[in-house]
């Protein structure tokens, strides 16, 4: 029988004959076993210290305070704004409070006169002022069409005595006519000095002033205040 060394085969040799290779067993190899240490068994961990917030001066904080009043203004504004696009579309039925744009007016307008770089607040204070005469428009000229109507009514009992009539005409009580058989341009004049005729007519906004006599008539021009 021949071995061979260190490849862990046999060769058997019979009669002339060699049978193999045959396998043999190995000499175990032995096994060198490490103990790990705990610190090379669990990595040691250190968790990250968030760093200190920088603390505000002074200054800063009533920066951001008065940041954050303007920023709260802002949102009323718009959701105002919103709700009176809807109302203005007919898309709601909720009543328009004209004194929440009023108080949004005076916040932004105190904050813009605080801050005068902050013209943002100025022109949104001057919106919420426009949606102010927006609402209160059809009103306030309904009650001036009323005035004029009743400064006519007012003038011609006055004027009734010497048989001129009083009359207002177009839309919205726009004109005042005063006619009379006997009105000349120097009447018209005279009567325009006396009664204060001018004066009423731009309070009233009065478009125009008309002396006639159903044959002649003047105009009075009430933004260049003369007659014609």
């Amino acid at each position: 029988m021949i071995f061979m060394s260190g490849l862990g085969f046999a060769a058997l040799t019979v009669g002339g004959f060699t049978v193999g290779p045959i396998l043999t067993s190995r000499a175990e190899v032995p096994v060198v076993r490490v103990q790990a240490t705990a610190s090379e068994a669990v990595p040691e961990t250190t968790a990250a210290i968030p760093a200190e917030e920088p603390k505000l001066t002074p200054d800063e904080e009533k920066a951001a305070a008065a940041r954050l009043v303007f920023d709260r203004a802002l949102v009323d504004a718009a959701v105002l704004n919103s709700e009176y696009e809807s109302f203005r579309r007919g898309k709601s039925k909720k009543p328009i409070s004209l004194s929440a744009f009023r108080s949004l007016e005076l916040r932004l307008t105190m904050i813009a006169d605080a801050d005068p770089a902050n013209t943002q607040a100025r022109d949104m204070a001057n919106m919420m002022k426009m949606r102010q005469y927006e609402i209160l428009q059809p009103s306030v000229e309904i009650a001036a069409s009323a005035n004029r109507l009743l400064y006519a009514h007012a003038m011609a009992e006055r004027m009734r005595h010497d048989g001129t009539r009083v009359m207002v005409s177009g839309a919205d009580n726009s004109a005042v006519r005063f006619m009379s058989p006997h009105m000349t341009r120097q009447m018209a004049m005279q009567l325009s000095a006396s009664a204060k005729i001018p004066e009423k007519a731009k309070a009233l906004q009065f478009q125009r002033v008309v002396f006639g006599n159903g044959r002649r008539s003047w105009t009075y021009d009430v933004r260049r205040n003369r007659l014609r």
